[in-house]
């Protein structure tokens, strides 16, 4: 085991040893010839590496999907879409309008809604 691995190992179980003793920190410290603040600073490292890793939650989204109409019209004639959202909010979208901006327009309405 490296120097510093095994210096590491020492004031872990250093941390261990004062936790389980139920000395102040300022006592146990000087009966073991390091600071109180070291005992503080190595009892955090310690925590750290008790505490059980956790993956980060996903928050799930509620999805709801919405009936689809879809209505035909002539290939010469420009149709307007229209949008209806879950809360009943109807979003109409010029035939004309840019691929670009109606990318927009969804991704503000994901995030608002």
């Amino acid at each position: 085991m490296p120097a510093q691995e095994n210096r590491r190992h020492e004031r872990l179980e250093l941390a261990r040893q004062w936790r389980d003793s139920g000395a102040s920190a300022r006592a146990f410290a000087k009966e073991h010839g390091v600071t109180a603040w070291t005992l503080y600073y190595w009892r955090q490292r310690l925590a750290s590496q008790d505490r059980p890793l956790r993956r980060p939650r996903r928050r799930s989204r509620g999805v709801k999907l919405a009936p689809v109409h879809v209505v035909t019209v002539a290939r010469d004639e420009a149709s307007d879409v229209e949008i209806l959202l879950a809360g009943g909010d109807r979003v109409r979208v010029a035939a004309g309008v840019s691929v670009d901006t109606l990318r927009r327009v969804v991704q503000v309405l994901r995030t608002a809604c």
